[in-house]
């Protein structure tokens, strides 16, 4: 595995979401419903906590994660440069690791300004600084989950919108389907429950640390990156 390689795929798709509209139309998304919901509770109620910018822009993630996902593998696939990086000498764990690593930089960008908020309060008020990191915590994990089945779904078209399409059918049924595990009794209900992303989101923003939440989404992250792996090897074979 050389990072450098993986660095070198990550820096090329970072500067593709800061030279098209898309990256500054998504950011522009973020930064305006992240900094309503902090002056609308944190500031209006005059809450020292970040519970309600996060619980609220999680569910944002769900429509913004397949317009930052969508065109990770399927832009290769429409300019011809995916088969330039299947024969090239890289492996296909080195191209997976690299477009994720640019989504997550670019995820870092988006949460920079939360932490304009975070001082914000550390200068108004006395907030809990464990409750918050636990609310980071599970952030992150949210969002690094949907990133890397995001990547899954853009290698499996080379139509971005079809990507789209199947990222947010992924990230929507994990979400939903705890509904559909209350409404059935038993083990299976239980299962579907154990399933959904919201039910291990919950105790996060709560200021709790449950090691099986960790690692139900480190065990996304690596079903994602395992498949995008699996895609590609089987398109370059």
């Amino acid at each position: 595995m050389n990072f450098s390689k993986i660095w070198a795929i990550a820096r090329k798709d970072i500067s593709q979401y800061f030279t098209s509209p898309m990256g500054y139309v998504v950011l522009s998304i973020f930064f305006v419903v992240a900094g309503f919901f902090f002056w609308l509770i944190a500031i209006g109620s005059r809450t020292a906590s970040m519970v309600p910018v996060f619980q609220n822009t999680v569910i944002l993630l769900l429509f913004i994660t397949p317009m930052i996902t969508m065109r990770l593998w399927s832009e290769e696939e429409k300019t011809g440069t995916a088969e330039l990086l299947r024969t090239s000498p890289i492996t296909i764990w080195e191209i997976v690791l690299g477009k994720y690593l640019a989504v997550i930089c670019f995820f870092g960008v988006m949460l920079s300004v939360t932490f304009v908020y975070l001082i914000i309060m550390l200068s108004a008020g006395k907030p809990d600084l464990g409750i918050i990191f636990a609310n980071y915590m599970g952030y992150v994990l949210v969002a690094f989950s949907f990133f890397a089945l995001g990547l899954m779904a853009s290698t499996m078209s080379e139509n971005q919108i079809v990507s789209a399409v199947i990222t947010y059918g992924i990230l929507l049924m994990l979400w939903v389907i705890g509904a559909a595990g209350s409404n059935v009794q038993g083990p299976l209900g239980d299962f579907l429950k154990d399933l959904s992303v919201f039910e291990h989101t919950d105790d996060f923003f709560k200021g709790v640390i449950d090691l099986t939440h960790v690692l139900y989404f480190f065990s996304l992250i690596f079903i994602g990156l395992f498949f995008s792996v699996k895609v590609l090897e089987s398109k370059r074979s």
